[in-house]
């Protein structure tokens, strides 16, 4: 109604209504006889919240619904022809904003399952049901945004996967396990490229090296949501037994090549990979 949303034009009572739902018609219809809009709400209103539900109801007073008119949907790139597929497919192929495709290209890989590949590609967008997220889309109240690991801080992918103190142990034993030191850089992003472009390492180590990167957050995300929803905690020792298991699991079932045993693998990863040191 308007230019603009009612949930945009009145933030503060879309988020204390009850019914979000609510089409401007259902509104109309539970305007009292003095013209107040009779709302549902999760708690009592402040005085000045009453202010905007009285300049809400004058606004819902003064609308007249055309009941012989039928709402529809209307694309804003072709008002006369309507949405096609081809339109759209020239619309995206021809945005001025350029598409990152080394990202896309570098998440999608033959030896990974492909869940495992659409979580890793959700990580690197922000876009996992972390608590941060999950509190700006109000499924969580501000109070209940701390660390599962019990470190005191807010969770986002960021610090979950990089900065917190019981999840950042699991990073030192792979890197024990393959022998390398790293620094743990400040984005996910970064880390992920610094991580499988392995500097020192030949070419041919990349595609491992992927490979254990993905199951690494793939096992640290499966603890989190254990300790979130089954109250079970693993230490970082079985953790990293984890990820050792499940790289070794995706490059035996999908790479015919790879005919080391998993106690070799256990052992010696940078010689199953094919580096002498």
């Amino acid at each position: 109604m308007g230019d603009i949303p009612l949930k945009i034009k009145f933030p503060r009572l879309y988020e204390l209504v009850v019914d979000k739902d609510c089409s401007v018609a259902e509104a109309s219809r539970v305007l009292e006889a003095n013209g107040d809009w009779v709302g549902v709400w999760r708690r009592r209103l402040f005085a000045w919240k009453e202010e905007n539900v009285r300049e809400f109801s004058v606004l819902l007073h003064n609308t007249v619904l055309q009941e012989n008119v039928h709402d529809t949907w209307c694309l804003l790139l072709d008002l006369i022809q309507g949405y096609s597929v081809r339109g759209a497919y020239r619309f995206l192929t021809t945005s001025r904003q350029p598409l990152d495709r080394t990202q896309v290209d570098d998440v999608w890989q033959k030896n990974i399952p492909s869940k495992v590949s659409l979580f890793v590609w959700r990580l690197l967008r922000n876009r996992l049901p972390t608590k941060d997220n999950l509190m700006q889309r109000h499924v969580l109240h501000q109070s209940h945004m701390d660390c599962i690991s019990g470190c005191g801080a807010t969770e986002t992918a960021t610090h979950l996967f990089l900065h917190s103190d019981i999840f950042c142990s699991l990073w030192s034993l792979v890197w024990r396990w393959l022998q390398i030191l790293l620094v743990l850089p400040a984005d996910i992003r970064q880390f992920f490229i610094q991580f499988t472009n392995m500097t020192g390492l030949p070419i041919f180590t990349h595609s491992f090296l992927k490979i254990i990167w993905f199951a690494s957050v793939w096992v640290l995300w499966k603890e989190r949501n254990n300790r979130v929803f089954q109250n079970s905690v693993s230490d970082p020792s079985t953790l990293v037994e984890k990820v050792k298991m499940h790289s070794f699991l995706w490059l035996k079932s999908k790479q015919a090549t790879f005919s080391y045993m998993y106690h070799d693998w256990w052992e010696h990863s940078l010689l199953c990979m094919g580096v002498h040191l």
